[in-house]
């Protein structure tokens, strides 16, 4: 299945929630990879938001569980606020902070609850004689700090979802691209095989979904291309 919990309101609609979180990374002394808490705040964001965008949804709000420290709140929050902004969304964040006992290291958890047409759902909508590409690269750990040009923006993520020619979108992350393909043919009932034809690592992790996994109709592979650039990589199927 995908990270993706689906909780039907009635008839029409379903609630769509998807959370992602980070431990160890931060600004504390005792994190494992030092980063900018705005930073860490982008990539939770990134992750949920992907998922729940993937599948047609339309956030309704962000829900925040931060175990950093109190002074921490304010700058989430901004970070957050100016994400969705950007992206032409205005949703209420709401969330809790452990205040109590304070933590060597850095945590933090991040839900986004969203709302989508069950008839519009963007899930197990591949067909046969579907193309597959990765849009961006897998990047993790201080690649994600140090090439975060080749991490897809979610402008361009959004433009994709929205393209007629996709038929689904997959956010690729902890368990790298090959398993999340696997997933997209199991979910699809696809008997298909997948195999690179560019120097991109299948297996490499992809923190916090620095690329996605989309399958598209081949007639708008051009247009697609034009959109992504050479964050574009094809896949062969056999």
């Amino acid at each position: 299945m995908r990270d993706v919990c689906y909780v039907s309101v009635d008839k029409t609609y379903d609630l769509v929630i998807t959370s992602d979180n980070a431990a160890n990374i931060g600004e504390k002394e005792g994190d494992q990879i030092r980063a900018p808490y705005s930073l860490v705040a982008e990539s939770l964001f990134r992750v949920a938001f992907m998922e729940n965008r993937a599948v047609g949804a339309q956030p309704l709000t962000v829900v925040l569980y931060n175990f950093s420290d109190e002074y921490v709140w304010e700058e989430w929050v901004q970070t957050i606020k100016k994400q969705l902004n950007s992206l032409g969304f205005d949703v209420p964040i709401t969330g809790s902070t452990e205040s109590n006992f304070p933590l060597p290291q850095s945590a933090f958890g991040l839900s986004i609850i969203g709302k989508v047409e069950k008839r519009k759902i963007k899930d197990r909508k591949t067909p046969e004689g579907a193309r597959f590409a990765v849009i961006g690269d897998p990047l993790v750990g201080e690649e994600v700090i140090a090439h975060q040009e080749r991490m897809v923006p979610l402008s361009t993520f959004e433009q994709v979802v929205h393209h007629n020619g996709v038929y689904e979108v997959l956010p690729v992350g902890s368990k790298g691209i090959e398993k999340e393909i696997r997933l997209l043919l199991q979910i699809n009932g696809l008997s298909t095989s997948i195999q690179s034809n560019c120097d991109i690592d299948l297996h490499k992790p992809a923190g916090p979904s620095t690329c996605f996994i989309i399958t598209y109709e081949e007639g708008e592979e051009a247009d697609i291309r034009t959109l992504t650039g050479d964050l574009f990589h094809s896949l062969t199927t056999l």
